[in-house]
């Protein structure tokens, strides 16, 4: 038997034009996709206000507010348990530094809080001590459900009224 040539029988597939390839399309998209990029970065660039000679608007001064609800907190102090009076007291103070030191404090623990006030200016190695003290005893009676004495409950508000005055003033 007489074997016949194989490659006599086979015939070229003809190629797709290029635009029909899936490769060119991948490559169209992604070179419109850096184009639409590149104009709106530049446009943003060309558009953005310069910052050099508007003044920033200033931040107003909440402290009165803080200290109103302080006192406010002290008036029906006598109505309220520890726990409530330790939780409502160290909310008002989380909110004053959150406003005062731009940190997310109502969102963070204790420890997350004092390891990110370390890195701010803005408040120094006793006031961190302090604060940090202070807001560990009220972690207790938050969530140890430590007892308060009277007189404990008293230092809740007036450590908290001393730094949010002593805080008014610049670096606390």
């Amino acid at each position: 038997m007489i074997r016949t040539h194989l490659i006599d029988n086979l015939t070229l597939v003809p190629m797709p034009p290029w635009w029909q390839s899936p490769w060119a399309i991948v490559g169209l998209v992604a070179a419109a996709s850096a184009l639409v990029w590149l104009v709106t970065r530049l446009s943003r660039r060309l558009i953005a206000p310069r910052s050099g000679g508007v003044p920033p608007l200033p931040v107003p001064d909440l402290t009165p507010e803080f200290l109103q609800r302080l006192a406010a907190l002290r008036a029906r102090s006598r109505e309220l348990s520890a726990y409530e009076l330790a939780v409502a007291c160290s909310d008002i103070l989380r909110e004053f530094l959150e406003w005062r030191l731009q940190l997310a404090v109502t969102a963070q623990t204790t420890r997350e809080f004092l390891e990110a006030a370390a890195t701010k200016v803005e408040l120094n190695d006793s006031a961190r001590v302090s604060l940090g003290l202070y807001l560990s005893f009220c972690d207790l009676v938050k969530f140890a459900r430590h007892g308060a004495s009277a007189s404990e409950q008293a230092h809740f508000l007036d450590a908290a009224e001393q730094f949010v005055k002593q805080s008014s003033g610049g670096a606390v």
